[in-house]
This record gives C-alpha cells, structure tokens and sequence, in this order.
C-alpha cells in the first residue's frame, strides 16, 4: 500500500482561527486512489520549519503533499523551500506566467513583480494548472541514492482552489504514479448510530478490532451520535469487498437499530425518504429547539411532500394560544415535563390536520434548570390519529449542543415510528 503524508503550511493553521480543511478533503480523494494517508503535519510560515517537516515526510511517506505556501505575498515560501530540499532550481514556466497575466488583465489588473513569481517552478516539475486562481501546483518525483522513488505534490492553500486543481489534474497524476496493480484496493464505509454513547457501541464492537486482518474500525463521538468507520485494504477489489461486507453485517448484527443511516446520509434525509414513502405528512411544535427540527427536515429537496406546518411555542402563552395546551397542565406538571409535551405534538397536529404531530420541550440551559429539572433534561412526544409516544432525555454539554441533540432525538424518535421500531 502506497504511503502518503499532507503538510498544511502556513502560520494561521498553527496559531488558531483557521481550520485545515484541505487535509480532510485530500485523504478522502486519496483514498479512492487507493493512498493510504499515514500522517498530517501542520507547520507555520518559517522556512527552517518547513523544510525540516518536508525532510521528515520524504523519509517516511512515498507520496507528500503540501498545501499552502505558493502565492505572492512575503511568507509564501513553499516553493523556495522546495527548491531547496529537492536541489532543483526555480525556472519560469512561461505558460504559466503567461495564464496568470492573462488571468489578471481579464480583471483589468497589471501583473506585478510579485505576482510572477507564482510562475516559478521547480526545474523538471509538471505544473498543475489552477482554474479558479492564480497560483498552480505542481508535481514531481525524484530519488536520492540508496533511497525508493518518491512524490512531492505541492498545492495553494485555498480550498476551494484545492477542490479544484487536484481532481482535474493532481489525482490524475497520482494514479499514473502508483497504477492499479501497486496500489491494491482500499475501501471505506460508515455507518450512523445514535441512542448509544461511544463506550457502549464499543463494548458491542469489541471483538471486531482485531476480527479482520485487512479491517479497521474507528469510532468517532458527536451531537448527533456515534459513527463507524470501517477501512479495508484488499489485493483486488472482490476481496476487500467481501471483508467490507463481512465486517458490516457483524457491525449490524450488533448496534441492532441504533443504526440510522450509511456514508453521508443524515437523519433528516432517512426521516424524509421514510415519509415520502408512507405517503405521511408531519407538523412539529418545537420549544426549547427553537425551530432547528424543522428547519433540518426542511433543508431536504421536496420536503413539502411531507411537512406541513412548524410551532415555535417557547412560552407558556404560545403553548396555550396556538397549541391549545391546558393552562392547568401546565401549572400542574410545568412546561417541561412529559404531559405538556404530549399535549403539544397531539395539539399541533390536530390544528394542522397532519397524519403525525412531533414536539419537545426541554430545558437547554445554561441557566433555568433545578434538582428536580436539571438542564439537559428534554421530552419529546410524537402523536398519530390512535395515541401518543413520549420519551425523556438527559443530555450532557452546552446550549447548542443540547438543542443539537434534542432534534436529533427527536427525529429519531419519527424514525423509528416509520421504521415500525417500539418508541415506547
């Protein structure tokens, strides 16, 4: 399996305020090439650093890849530093030159002496043209004596250009280097759980660890459950599809119907898919939500064919005036509490006229919670024409997530109503 190694240059990733995106981004389209990232490196804008992470990376990985560094501007030294660990001299490259005056005339802009030197490539690199900015990338691989053929792919540190320059030129470079028959086959899936905290999904997947010779199982916690990543490496393509597949029905049999979605899929989207299904329509009254359950079940194209109408009811007086929940109820169990919530998903689907009404109320802090009603304690309710399911949470972290988690739960509670799953 083909190693790999990303470097992310430039002082703003290392001090804070900016994330390292492109890092995400390439170690998933180099997995599809069958590239295995092994390691990231963040390095600021000194030269010193970045030639000892460079010297590191070629010593340890068969492909680096940089990003970040190539523009005009005083510390954009990637190239220099390059130069410099490679010993090939910077030479322009007049078609590039050439593209990048072309590219500011079409601004009506001058190109300055600054400017020009994104023209300056390493002396045998191939340029990886830029589509979407100034300064390309470029490619080359070399070999020290005694040492294997090694690549070094530099990019600028733009996204978007990132997303652009490689699928349209780097991959296509990479794939010629490793070739089918070296680089092997790498797969990866995940799959979606939520109603499980990581420690339980890893007492149930204890023993796959190490079930699979070839597998790789990795959990990753967040508001919106726990995902599964599982990474199989194979000679050919049948045989890691067969591991993968062994490995996901294992991982299944196991998390039973915690398991929501796979790959990108997120809970508003099997929600929706559900209900178009069935041919069923949902209202939602939200309280301490504040309108994030509709909002996600509306961000899914065509959702008029299934929603209906949302209540933000955050008051007591809105839960009374537009939900016809009983102002006694209220007095009696407290806005937040199991009875009211029920009374709001039975009030708001009644008002509607939809097939199914869902509500929460909660209390999202951080202030406003007691002993009896801490913050993070959330009921939902979910209402048919027959009757009505209510469940209790307690979640754990800060406003934002604790609403994060109120909607996730709740439509997790639709989706297991569809699904025909007990919700009681």
């Amino acid at each position: 399996m083909v190693r790999a190694e990303i470097i992310a240059i430039g002082s703003e990733l290392v001090l804070g305020g900016v994330a390292d995106t492109n890092s995400l981004y390439l170690a998933e389209e180099l997995l599809k090439l069958g590239i295995e990232v092994r390691y990231k490196t963040v390095v600021g804008d000194d030269p010193k650093d970045i030639e000892a992470a460079l010297q590191h990376a070629l010593g340890r990985a068969d492909v680096v890849i940089t990003t970040g560094g190539l523009g005009p501007t005083e510390d954009d030294l990637t190239r220099k530093v390059v130069a410099r660990v490679t010993g090939r001299r910077l030479v322009l490259h007049d078609e590039t030159l050439q593209r990048i005056t072309q590219q500011l005339e079409a601004r009506h802009r001058r190109a300055t002496a600054e400017q020009t030197t994104q023209a300056l490539i390493p002396r045998g690199a191939k340029v990886i043209p830029n589509p979407v900015g100034t300064a390309p990338g470029f490619f080359l691989c070399f070999k020290d004596e005694g040492k294997a053929e090694r690549a070094l792919m530099c990019l600028p540190g733009v996204a978007m250009e990132v997303q652009h320059i490689f699928p349209e030129g780097g991959s296509v470079l990479l794939e010629a280097l490793v070739g089918t028959a070296a680089r092997g086959m790498l797969l990866r899936h995940r799959l979606r759980t939520f109603g499980l905290v990581e420690s339980e999904v890893d007492a149930r997947l204890r023993d796959l660890y190490t079930a699979e010779r070839n597998a790789i199982l990795g959990l990753q916690a967040g508001v919106y459950g726990v995902d599964i990543s599982l990474t199989v490496r194979g000679r050919d393509p049948d045989s890691a599809e067969a591991v993968m597949r062994r490995m996901e029905r294992a991982v299944r049999d196991r998390v039973w119907d915690y398991l929501y979605a796979a790959g990108d899929q997120t809970m508003e989207g099997v929600v929706a898919l559900k209900l178009k299904a069935k041919g069923l329509t949902v209202a939602v009254a939200e309280s301490c939500t504040g309108g994030l359950i509709s909002q996600r079940l509306t961000s899914v194209p065509g959702s008029s064919a299934y929603f209906d109408r949302a209540v933000v009811a955050y008051s007591d007086r809105a839960k009374v005036d537009l939900l016809k929940v009983p102002e006694a109820l209220i007095r009696a169990k407290g806005a937040v509490s199991g009875e009211v919530a029920q009374a709001m998903a039975e009030g708001v689907r009644e008002k509607s006229g939809a097939d199914l009404g869902l509500a929460v109320t909660g209390i999202a802090g951080p202030t406003g919670g007691t002993k009896e009603k801490p913050v993070g304690l959330v009921y939902l309710a979910l209402a048919d024409k027959r009757k009505a399911a209510v469940r209790s949470h307690l979640f754990s972290g800060d406003r934002d997530g604790i609403r994060c988690r109120a909607s996730q739960a709740a439509l997790d509670l639709l989706r297991r109503y569809l699904s025909g799953k007990a919700i009681e």
